[in-house]
């Protein structure tokens, strides 16, 4: 008996201990910023009541687990001063926390205190704590940017290129997998929300879409700020050695000290403490008493590069007016390597005639950022003589030359006619399969007749149908273009007549304006999108007759709106004949397979459709 009582203690005191410990737990979390609202790494978060503590992410934000209860939640990182908050905790809980800059007096005390065989982590603080400053002082700005860009393929094998051999381009084999592009903008920056580039020149040859920074919006490489955001080559942000959070992720070194001009000017080399996938890795020139950045040299990591194995930018600031020390120069080195190809590339930006301090109006920036003139593609050699920051190289300029002749002996009127003619022949598989396309250059104009195969539908709803149908194209000399598409067809067993009409003219080539008309009638799906299990019952199917209009429109940089208008008659189908022979076959497993009969009725739609 006494052993029974005793088991059941035990059972007792085992589930109050289990109680005690499925006890609820709360979630604290949010984001730690400074005042100027950026994420703040790696600070120290500790609850004074428990032993419990964390440090904040790369973007600032934290996440704790606690029970139930009142705590006091101290936050700390060197640069910021301390902060205490008491917390209720009854239910998850967000407290977002915004830390102020430690006293710069204060921060000079801590530095005289410590004794520092190398100064490095000295110099770089006083960058930090002068930094606000030192990007204040340009205000708002305009600048001249000239970027050249440069790519190539290693795709041609040797073999390809022993073959290869011009007179004129003996020797650049390799020439044909190249690329490169050359643009000359103004850029308008107020800040990283307001913005806007206009393009006044754009060069491209080759294959020079994939080529980097054809753009200023591509991403912003400013090491002044807390988290360096660059998401055409990683969505995650990397953290700026000029930070306080930086000054516990990297380590500093001084690698050379010089005087120029009076000043002396420190080279300091800058690696992570330890592996991360948002820090960089390189060096920085810094110049004593003005504290400001001179140059760059970082190098990303490549295991978070989405697209590259290797990823480099350098940079290079100036005394701008005697104001402000801004960017002058900078370029990225970049390669890719996939199976035993490699691709490898270099884009240089030159920025002059700053306009520090400028005053914009409110409406200046709006949704469009960046804007290309239709003249800046047709910009002549002069143009890019006066434009160009830096003198092509010999290879840039013999690929300049061997483009430019390809492009010539391709526009030939000889040989754009013999285009055409191949292109206008008429052959069997083209009648037959493929349907052919007459295209005229002169007018711009294109038709497209279906192959013979497509004129018969034999899987229609009521039977096989014969149809035709055409495509006409005609783009005008502003670019504009008018596209027609027809289409009729006769159904044998009901001796009925479907078809439809659609026009659509693109009025506006800049924004890719445009506006449709389409006259319909023919068979439709009830549900569309519907399995094909069910797609062969008769009840599935309704006569839909509608004339629809519609508008698009590009608001800025891919952000188009569509609008889009309907009206319809619908007829019920029940009054056609049908296959008996299927009927029969397919009745036995569908309860509802006959059509439904309904009255005809009008209906009238509308709808917007924003897309990016």
């Amino acid at each position: 008996m006494f052993m029974y009582k005793a088991i059941a203690v035990t059972f007792l005191l085992l589930f109050a201990g289990l109680l005690a410990q499925g006890q609820t737990l709360y979630k604290i979390s949010g984001r730690v910023t400074n005042t100027r609202l950026e994420p703040i790494a790696f600070v120290s978060i500790q609850l004074a009541q428990v032993q419990e503590g964390t440090v904040t992410k790369e973007d600032g934000s934290y996440v704790l687990m606690v029970k139930e209860g009142t705590y006091d939640m101290m936050l700390s990182i060197i640069g910021y001063k301390p902060q205490n908050i008491r917390l209720t905790v009854t239910q998850d809980y967000q407290q977002n926390v915004i830390l102020e800059d430690e006293d710069a007096k204060a921060m000079e005390d801590i530095v005289i205190r410590v004794k520092l065989k190398d100064r490095s982590e000295e110099y770089i603080r006083n960058v930090i704590q002068n930094k606000d400053a030192i990007v204040a002082a340009a205000g708002a700005y305009s600048v001249n940017m000239y970027i050249k860009a440069i790519q190539q393929d290693s795709a041609i094998s040797k073999k390809e290129r022993a073959k290869t051999d011009t007179t004129l381009f003996h020797g650049y084999a390799d020439l044909e997998n190249m690329a490169m592009a050359e643009i000359s903008m103004k850029l308008d920056y107020e800040s990283e929300q307001r913005m806007k580039e206009q393009r006044l020149g754009v060069k491209k040859l080759g294959a020079a879409d994939n080529l980097f920074f054809m753009s200023a919006t591509e991403g912003d490489f400013n090491f002044y700020n807390n988290l360096v955001k660059v998401p055409s080559i990683s969505q995650t942000p990397f953290l700026s050695p000029l930070s306080y959070s930086g000054l516990l992720a990297y380590k500093f070194k001084t690698l050379k000290t010089e005087r120029i001009n009076g000043r002396r000017v420190f080279t300091i080399s800058v690696k992570p403490r330890q592996i991360s996938n948002a820090t960089v890795e390189g060096e920085i020139v810094i110049q004593d008493s003005s504290w400001a950045v001179l140059r760059t040299n970082f190098r990303f990591p490549s295991y978070h590069l989405t697209e590259y194995d290797f990823f480099e930018v350098s940079q290079e600031y100036s005394f701008v007016d005697n104001k402000a020390w801004l960017l002058t120069q900078q370029q990225f080195n970049y390669y890719a390597k996939s199976n035993k190809r490699r691709l490898s590339g270099q884009t240089l930006i030159v920025y002059k005639d700053y306009q520090l301090n400028r005053q914009f109006s409110r409406r200046h920036f709006g949704v469009e950022i960046s804007a290309t003139a239709q003249q800046a593609y047709e910009q002549d050699s002069s143009f890019w003589e006066t434009v160009r920051a830096v003198p092509l190289t010999d290879k840039e300029v013999q690929y300049i030359r061997y483009r430019d002749s390809i492009y010539r002996v391709t526009h030939t009127e000889s040989y754009l006619d013999s285009l055409d003619a191949a292109n206008n022949r008429i052959t069997w598989k083209k009648i037959l399969l493929f349907g052919s396309t007459f295209y005229d250059r002169r007018k711009e104009r294109t038709w497209v007749l279906p192959p013979a195969i497509s004129l018969y539908a034999p899987f229609q709803f009521g039977g096989g149908r014969l149809q035709l149908s055409t495509y006409h194209f005609k783009r005008y000399q502003s670019r504009k273009d008018l596209s027609l598409y027809s289409e009729i067809s006769y159904g044998f067993r009901n001796k009925d007549v479907n078809g439809s009409m659609k026009v659509q003219r693109m009025y506006n080539p800049f924004n890719r304006g445009f506006y449709m008309v389409d006259l319909h009638r023919g068979f439709d799906m009830i549900y569309q999108g519907d399995s094909p299990l069910n797609q062969i019952k008769r009840s599935s199917y309704f006569l839909n007759n509608y004339l629809a209009a519609g508008h698009g429109l590009e608001i800025f940089n891919g952000f188009t709106i569509y609008t889009e208008a309907l009206a319809a008659i619908r007829q019920s189908v029940a009054g056609y004949k049908t296959n008996d022979m299927l009927d029969s076959l397919f009745k036995k497993h569908y309860i509802d397979y006959e059509p439904v009969p309904f009255n005809p009725y009008n209906a009238f739609y509308t709808k917007a459709t924003l897309k990016y």
